[in-house]
């Protein structure tokens, strides 16, 4: 069981994820924990769990009226303090990279499950379903260390994308149990999820990116959006239809920016490369590396594994991170994995 490896185990459930199925996954949990001490913290993220389950205080309070991030940063401090070494994130990908970045805050190395429970839970950082293992089966799980790429403004820390860094003013979310292109800033400013049509208006004139300070000439210097995004080497060995991606395959801790004529992350199918041809152009980096980006517009916003962050400052910065957070995933070499 899992509770044989670590002792005191955090669990945060995201009730705004998806349809709103997270706590679902509570009763599967409690099979799975039941030799941890397992600990829910007062907040957004609370749950029912069975009698014995703690439930933690913030010391800085907690409660719906402080902001969203503030109040999951609050429950894994209060899970770091209490000496938690696992943590299980039952939601989508947005809450899981927020859980990792507030993991990594606390200063405290703790694992990280995550349960899927939102819109697309594509990233690395969110494993299959916990029915998908039946307990007792901790043999079928391995712990893996996951890298992202970290976006910096004007230096400063903002977000980790360990699936990818979208630039644009949409975001993919769950809108009366469709998947559609949200909004970004009237999530920011209002909290609200509205539908709405990506920009391609992302960028200004001043339009400039530098690698290593040293600028890149792009062909295309009105992109209609920029992604970036760490790669597995599994995931681009030799595949040479994904361009120079597949030379990852012999970097260390790679990752890649690319630029693209049409918006590739949508709800909806692209503009271009159906009827006719999409164009890209990518760029790799490695851990050694920054990547500097000028001059983009007011719809250049920051989404990080669909969590749109306000962009305040003039420059954005990439770097990869290669082994930055420890994932319990079920092991594709295994049966059942």
């Amino acid at each position: 069981m899992i509770g044989s490896a670590f002792g005191k185990v955090g669990v945060l459930i995201g009730t705004a994820a998806g349809e709103g199925h997270a706590a679902d996954s509570v009763s599967a949990l409690s099979a799975w924990l039941k030799d941890s001490e397992v600990a829910f913290c007062e907040g957004r993220f609370d749950g029912d769990g069975p009698q014995g389950w703690v439930h933690l205080k913030p010391k800085d309070g907690s409660g719906d009226h402080r902001p969203y991030v503030e109040d999951l940063r609050s429950s894994v401090a209060a899970f770091a303090a209490w000496g938690v070494e696992l943590i299980v994130c039952v939601g989508g990908d947005g809450l899981a990279s927020y859980s990792a970045d507030a993991m990594i805050s606390s200063g405290r190395r703790m694992t990280l499950f995550g349960v899927p429970a939102g819109t697309i839970n594509a990233g690395p950082i969110v494993t299959e379903g916990i029915e998908a293992v039946e307990p007792p089966s901790l043999s079928q799980l391995r712990v893996e260390q996951v890298g992202a790429v970290e976006v910096l403004v004007d230096g400063e820390h903002v977000a980790y994308g360990f699936n990818d860094v979208v630039f644009g003013d949409t975001y993919l979310g769950t809108v009366g149990g469709k998947v559609g292109n949200l909004s970004a800033r009237a999530l920011l400013e209002r909290g609200e999820k509205v539908e709405a049509k990506a920009s391609k208006d992302i960028v200004s004139k001043r339009f400039r990116i530098f690698k290593n300070s040293r600028r890149l000439r792009p062909r295309n210097l009105r992109p209609a959006q920029l992604v970036a995004a760490p790669l597995r080497r599994r995931e681009f060995f030799a595949r040479a239809i994904a361009g120079v991606l597949c030379n990852a395959s012999f970097m260390e801790g790679p990752a890649a920016l690319s630029l693209f004529d049409s918006v590739i992350v949508s709800a909806g199918p692209p503009c271009h490369g159906l009827e006719d041809f999409s164009s890209s152009e990518q760029v790799l980096f490695g851990p050694g590396d920054l990547i500097e980006i000028e001059g983009l517009a007011e719809a250049g916003l920051i989404i990080a594994d669909g969590n749109p962050y306000t962009r305040m400052g003039g420059v954005v910065s990439l770097r990869s991170i290669p082994n930055l957070v420890d994932v319990l995933r079920v092991d594709p070499r295994l049966p059942g994995g």
